[in-house]
């Protein structure tokens, strides 16, 4: 039977983590589990955004979401990711995964996958889904002699051009104003397609996250915000340590200038910058200021860090379904209008 988490299942559920993810995972982290399903501020459905298949009495598996609000051109839609989905082994090859995914998409216009599984993928394709390969991975060298140390290997990339900006500071904020929402909404028109981001959104996301230090900087001109960065620092590797460039909102016109700020703000603190993203947004100031895609250049920077994991895989892929009815006149199949980063899943996350 296919259902909605319910507080009463929280013994059965317990039971399921340990046998599908073992006891240190983080799902079984309770404020974890509480801010991701619960308290999302566009979380509708008035209980946790989990769906569970239950063999009596046992959860055999669960489809888990992150409702959002996608901007879609001029309208918001309805939408979630999909994320923590597992069946557990002895219940495979029964569709039960299919069905849960096929029952969530009667509740949202659309549903999207970051990092999805070949399972998940195969699932999405043969529901007319639409997969359209891994985000690009823009790295950035701050201190190439420390990552070559790591890599035990000359690398043929120099570190970032920074320049010393004296026009312009960035404001490291722990609380979003209202000229926000007036930035915003003139922003966003630059991003066709992508989550809706929202003051309530992002003090969800960032600002009031239970567990995960995030530095949300802002770049102002003349009192009025240009753009602003997410930050994360993973630093406590002796071998190598990492700025991770979570999200990234800003007029074209200044999104040199944002970078250039963002990369000096880091450079102490990290030996090297990465970023995710899907299209081709900042392609251009990247390349200008020696960052690389490592899509194509595939150097082993590890992307999970506390420990450092070498053998996880550093792609992220992305999975796209529309469930309305409407074709958008075929814009749905241009990855080039869909902006997407690390963090509108759950691929950031403590570990």
């Amino acid at each position: 039977m296919i259902r909605f988490l319910e507080d009463s299942d929280n013994d059965q559920l317990k039971i399921f983590y340990k046998k599908a993810y073992g006891e240190k995972h983080i799902l079984n982290n309770t404020i974890h589990h509480n801010w991701q399903f619960k308290n999302n501020p566009f979380n509708k459905l008035s209980k946790k955004s989990i769906l569970i298949n239950e063999s009596l009495p046992l959860i055999d598996s669960q489809l888990g979401f992150i409702p959002v609000e996608l901007k879609l051109f001029e309208d918001n839609y309805n939408s979630a990711w999909h994320i923590s989905f597992f069946t557990l082994e002895k219940f495979r090859g029964k569709g039960i995964g299919t069905k849960l995914i096929k029952h969530g998409n009667n509740f949202f216009d659309f549903t999207m996958v970051l990092s999805g599984s070949d399972g998940t993928k195969k699932i999405y394709l043969n529901t007319n889904g639409k997969s359209f390969g891994d985000l690009n991975r823009y790295i950035g060298v701050l201190n190439k002699k420390r990552v070559e140390h790591y890599l035990h290997s000359i690398i043929e990339k120099d570190e970032i051009k920074i320049s010393d900006d004296k026009q312009y500071k960035i404001q490291h904020i722990t609380k979003l104003s209202d000229d926000y929402d007036l930035f915003w909404n003139k922003v966003k028109t630059r991003y066709p397609i992508t989550v809706n981001r929202t003051k309530q959104y992002l003090q969800w996301r960032f600002l009031e996250h239970p567990l995960l230090n995030y530095h949300f900087l802002l770049l102002k001109e003349n009192n009025s915000i240009m753009g602003f960065a997410i930050i994360r620092f993973e630093d406590n590797n002796d071998e190598l340590k990492a700025a991770r460039l979570i999200d990234l909102i800003v007029f074209e016109k200044f999104e040199k200038i944002f970078l250039n700020l963002v990369s000096n703000y880091c450079l102490k603190k990290a030996d090297f910058i990465d970023f995710f993203c899907t299209g081709s947004f900042y392609k251009k100031s990247f390349g200008e200021m020696n960052f690389f895609n490592n899509l194509s250049e595939n150097l082993p920077f590890p992307t999970v860090f506390n420990p450092i994991d070498i053998d996880r895989r550093s792609e992220i892929n992305f999975l796209f379904k529309n469930n309305t009815a409407k074709d958008f006149d075929g814009k749905l199949d241009d990855v080039e209008n869909f902006y997407f980063v690390k963090s509108d899943s759950d691929q950031d996350r403590s570990n």
